[in-house]
This record gives structure tokens, C-alpha cells and sequence, in this order.
């Protein structure tokens, strides 16, 4: 009986202590969380297995202990390796500034379109002599160009006669018939020798007014064609009625720019007879990509130099920006007016030059410090200790520095070689919005 007692005591002291472990370890799971020893980041309440290494996660702190306190130091470390960099590099910090920058363009010199000139005919007639024969014949204000017989002119002239001599005494109209003359054409010269001797004349010159050369002057004579020749069909043909070959008449179907001008032609009243250009103003014009374009300004200096004549340097400025849109292509053009009375540039000749601007004040950093994913930008900004990737928008390059428009600040601190922030693995993922 003794010896059952015994056994029943025993039996009584295991159950007692096994109820006691029980509740002291599940106390002890209520407080405690586990973590993977080579991923710190895995934190979970329950025991279990690391869902990136697969090994089994280890308490991290105890209820009845010291709770695990997260230090700065601590945080840096659990930073995942696609959001942050560890690394002691050099930094720098956006500068915002205005930067100085020198183009370079090749360009043509060209006319200046406001000195061109078209003189037309004031009035129709025939060409009686010409004295213009050839393109860029050097010609000067007031110099006769050519005679013309004009009924109309002869007509005009004898109108004023005949006030001059039956109403002298009306001088509104003598003087409305003078300004009728100026308006064909005729110049207070020409009206004074009339007054003078008293004789319409019936050839009446016309003046240059302008000073330059000649051009777009057609001299050349009109291509020899067939005339119309009536071709009767053979009896013997089989066909009935007559078939005619012609060709069209010389000058059906052209306009006036295409008339040669010659003595002894006729001309209508507003048809351009040449242009006179005036080489005393030239242009240098020079085509740059669209993107450079906002970076020069009206009256920025311009140094030009001809291929042709080293060492000769011109000064000028910038006087107008025009966009263009050709061939699938956007850039602009820039013209520049030279000097005048200058004898360097010749219309027609090409030139180089270099164009100095000062871009606005942005945020610069160096080149280096911005690395290219062809489509994206990116820079790495130090954020409590490490370095995280952050995307940017950078415009244009001026020497070692690079211009951001968006993305970081002028507070920001980054990284100064973003190419050395990036592993063989190419981890970077940055969020682009």
C-alpha cells in the first residue's frame, strides 16, 4: 500500500510541474517576436520559417527582458538593399546659379529681305530702249533703267499742258495733274522740263529708286515652237475631216516674272519689270537643334569667322529667333545683321560662328552625379544616413555641370558619382510617377 502512495505522489509532482511550464511558456510566446538572424527586416508574432532564406526564425525580444531598442545605427543596417546604398563617398549639394555658355554654328551669309526691291510698270506701253542688260548690273538712285512709249503718259502730259496754259490761275488743278504724272511714274525733274519747253515727249524714262544690283532680270529669248499647221487627211485613208497639229502660242500660258524684257516689248500696267537688291545691310543666318534655341537671347554677342580669311573676326548680335519645322526636323534659325559698309562678307559665303548666352538660374549639379537610364534620370540623395535613388528631370549640359528642373532642392545632399552607386546586379528600382 506504501509503495502505491508513492507512485501516486510521483505521478501528482509530474503533473504539477508540467502545468507550471506550460503557462510560464505560453507567457512567454504572448510577448515575444521572432526574426530571421540574416534578415532582420522579417519580423512576425509566431515561430515559423524566413519567406526569403527559409531558415527558422529566432526570438527577438522577451516579455520579461529589455525591449530591443531600434537605434540609428540599427535602422541603417535593416534598410533593404533596393532602397538604400551603404557606402562613404563624396557628396555634394545642387547649386542654384546662372551658367555661362559659348554655341557654336555654321551658317550662310544671305540678303537681307527688306532690301529688296520689285520695280514694277506703272503704266503699259511698249519698251522703246533698254538700259539694264544683265543680272547684277550695278545700278544708283535716279539712274534711267528705261524709255517707254505709253499713250497714257502722253495723254497726262498733255493734260497739264493745256491747264498750264488755259488755267494757270488754278493752281489745285494744275497741281493734281502734276500728281497724277508722279503716279505713272514721272519725277519732279521730268515734270519741270515739261512746264519748261512746253512738248509732251512720247518716249518717258523711268528711274531707279533705288541703289543696289539687278536681278531677276529675263533676257533670255523665248524657245523657237511649231505653229499651228492644218494636216488634211488622204482620200485614200479611209478617214473623213481633217486632223489638226499645233502647239500653243508663245506666251499663252505664261505670267509676267517669265517675259523676257527686251526693246520693242510690250508691258501691262503692274507687271514686274527686275528686282534691285541693296548689299549695303547683310544677314548671317545659321541653323540650331530646338533644344538650344531657349538658351539664346535677342542681342546676344556673336563672333564670326570666315573659313576663307583666318584670323578675320566679325562682331555682331543676335537679332532674330525663328522656329522651323522641315522634313520631320524641328530647329530654328538665327539671324544675325552684320555691320554695314563691312567688306568681309560676301552673299553666298559660308561662315562659322560662336554665340555667348547666360542660361537663367536653375539648380546645377555635376555631370557625374547624375546617372542616365535612357529614359529616366537618376540621382541618389543621402536620407538619414544612406543613399536612396530619386528620380530627376535634367535639361542641357554645360560643361562638367548638368541643369535639373525637377527632383531635388537646393537643401538636398547627394551623392557626387552616381555610376558608383550602382552594383553588378543593377538593383536600382526607383518609383516613377
Amino acid at each position: 500500500m506504501k509503495r502505491y502512495l508513492n507512485i501516486l505522489f510521483l505521478l501528482l509532482l509530474v503533473a504539477i510541474t508540467a502545468c507550471s511550464e506550460q503557462g510560464q511558456t505560453h507567457e512567454h510566446a504572448e510577448g515575444t517576436t521572432y526574426t530571421c538572424p540574416m534578415h532582420p527586416q522579417i519580423v512576425q508574432n509566431q515561430p515559423g520559417s524566413c519567406p526569403i532564406c527559409g531558415m527558422d526564425l529566432v526570438p527577438q525580444n522577451a516579455a520579461h527582458g529589455e525591449a530591443l531598442e531600434i537605434t540609428d545605427d540599427l535602422e541603417f543596417l535593416l534598410q533593404p538593399t533596393n532602397q538604400a546604398v551603404i557606402a562613404n563617398i563624396r557628396t555634394v549639394t545642387p547649386a542654384f546659379n546662372s551658367q555661362t555658355d559659348t554655341m557654336e554654328m555654321e551658317g550662310l551669309i544671305t540678303y537681307d529681305d527688306r532690301r529688296v526691291y520689285s520695280i514694277p510698270a506703272r503704266v503699259s506701253g511698249r519698251i522703246e530702249k533698254l538700259f539694264v542688260k544683265y543680272n547684277y548690273q550695278s545700278i544708283y538712285k535716279g539712274q534711267k533703267l528705261l524709255e517707254i512709249y505709253s499713250p497714257e503718259l502722253v495723254t497726262a502730259q498733255k493734260e497739264l499742258l493745256y491747264l498750264a496754259k488755259s488755267a494757270s490761275e488754278d493752281k489745285a488743278l494744275i497741281e493734281a495733274a502734276k500728281q497724277k504724272l508722279r503716279l505713272l511714274g514721272a519725277t519732279d525733274a521730268q515734270l519741270n522740263r515739261l512746264l519748261r519747253t512746253g512738248e509732251a515727249s512720247y518716249t518717258f524714262a523711268i528711274h531707279s529708286p533705288y541703289d543696289g544690283y539687278v536681278v531677276g532680270l529675263n533676257t533670255t529669248a523665248p524657245a523657237a515652237k511649231p505653229a499651228t499647221m492644218p494636216v488634211s487627211a488622204s482620200k485614200n485613208s479611209g478617214m473623213e475631216g481633217s486632223m489638226t497639229q499645233s502647239a500653243p502660242s508663245p506666251g499663252l500660258n505664261s505670267t509676267a516674272s517669265d517675259l523676257p524684257l527686251r526693246e520693242g516689248m510690250y508691258v501691262n500696267t503692274g507687271q514686274p519689270l527686275l528686282r534691285v537688291i541693296n548689299p549695303d545691310q547683310l544677314w548671317a543666318e545659321f541653323n540650331v537643334p530646338a533644344g538650344k534655341v531657349t538658351a539664346v537671347a535677342k542681342g546676344a554677342p556673336v563672333q564670326i569667322t570666315f573659313p576663307q580669311l583666318p584670323g578675320e573676326l566679325l562682331e555682331a548680335k543676335v537679332d532674330f529667333l525663328q522656329p522651323f519645322y522641315e522634313a520631320g526636323e524641328s530647329f530654328a534659325k538665327i539671324r544675325v545683321y552684320l555691320p554695314g559698309q563691312q567688306k568681309l562678307a560676301r552673299v553666298g559665303q559660308l561662315v562659322s560662328a560662336k554665340a555667348t548666352y547666360a542660361t537663367k538660374p536653375t539648380l546645377w549639379v555635376p555631370r557625374e552625379a547624375v546617372l542616365d537610364l535612357g529614359t529616366k534620370a537618376v540621382a541618389f540623395k543621402k536620407v538619414n544616413g544612406s543613399f536612396k535613388p530619386v528620380a530627376v528631370t535634367t535639361n542641357q549640359v554645360i560643361g562638367n555641370q548638368i541643369q535639373v528642373i525637377s527632383g531635388l532642392t537646393q537643401t538636398d545632399t547627394i551623392s557626387g558619382n552616381a555610376q558608383f552607386m550602382v552594383d553588378s546586379e543593377s538593383f536600382v528600382k526607383v518609383n516613377f510617377e
